[in-house]
């Protein structure tokens, strides 16, 4: 999007005017009488943000003064999203997932509702190979990098540390896989000797999923279940916090499954106290499902 509406431009010669026009472009609908782009052109002044920090950083010409200008503007905000899908309507996408042939979908789903968890903590992404991450999973001129089977130890329990906070909180998520329904449905679908390698593989290429094509079977089952078009797969975590929530699971619970960190708790908890906050708001959400039948 910045390279087809900014083009090449020297970076001192762009003031808050350039700035404010980009912003309307990027906004700007596909359609007539379409909706504006808020989500997106807020994606790419984060990008153009991120790239004046680190070029800042390198004492580029004009960059900090660029960088001082853009954060001094007042761009609109998207508007916080509602859409989050129940946990009917996840058995109904794990079904079609199913269906269609994409049993590790189905898993993910599973692992993205209960497990709080992030698209990207649950099926990965994949990097160009210039990336300083270490991976085994290499094609063409990327790597993928995410969770590994290995990360599920013998009693169930799953340890991950999530990419949003691995640079900051650090904080890592601790999941007694046991205690989810869900996941153990679809683990027990899956054989012992298939449980080697990235956890979430497309079974039409043997890798882990791209992102786009897992966004396009998430479009497919969502029109097989009839799960509104508002609905996106990265609601499921929202999902996963709001029926804990009103499940009337412990915040500090919730926050530690979700790797929020929290002003209320020391900045290292223990992996028991992890795990068995893991376990109480698990317990919590399937008795409230079950009221809800």
């Amino acid at each position: 999007m910045i390279v087809e509406t900014v083009g090449q431009r020297r970076v001192d010669a762009i003031d808050a005017r350039d700035l404010r026009r980009w912003h309307g472009e990027w906004s700007a609908p596909l359609e007539e009488g379409g909706k504006p782009r808020i989500a997106a052109a807020r994606m790419a002044v984060i990008v153009l943000k991120n790239a004046l920090i680190f070029a800042a950083g390198c004492r580029k010409a004009g960059c900090p003064e660029l960088l001082a200008i853009l954060r001094d503007i007042k761009f609109p905000n998207p508007r916080p999203r509602e859409e989050a899908p129940t946990a009917f309507e996840v058995i109904a996408a794990r079904k079609a997932a199913h269906d269609i042939g994409h049993p590790a979908a189905a898993l993910a789903y599973a692992l993205q509702f209960e497990g709080a968890m992030r698209q990207w903590d649950v099926v990965g992404k994949w990097v160009p190979l210039s990336d300083k991450k270490p991976s085994l999973v290499i094609e063409g001129t990327s790597k993928w990098i995410g969770p590994m089977w290995s990360q599920i130890d013998t009693n169930m329990i799953l340890r991950y540390t999530p990419a949003k906070t691995q640079f900051t909180s650090g904080a890592q998520v601790v999941l007694d896989l046991s205690t989810l329904p869900m996941v153990i449905e679809e683990l027990a679908k899956v054989p012992v000797e298939a449980r080697r390698g990235p956890l979430i593989v497309n079974p039409r290429t043997g890798l882990p999923y791209r992102n786009w094509y897992f966004g396009e079977v998430w479009r497919r089952v969502g029109n097989i279940t009839g799960i509104s078009k508002q609905v996106w797969n990265r609601d499921m975590r929202a999902a996963a916090v709001t029926e804990a929530r009103q499940a009337a699971a412990p915040t500090d619970d919730v926050a530690k499954i979700a790797g929020h960190a929290n002003k209320r708790t020391t900045s290292r908890v223990y992996d028991r106290d992890r795990l068995e906050a893991a376990r109480r708001v698990a317990q919590a959400r399937i008795t409230h499902r079950k009221h809800e039948q």
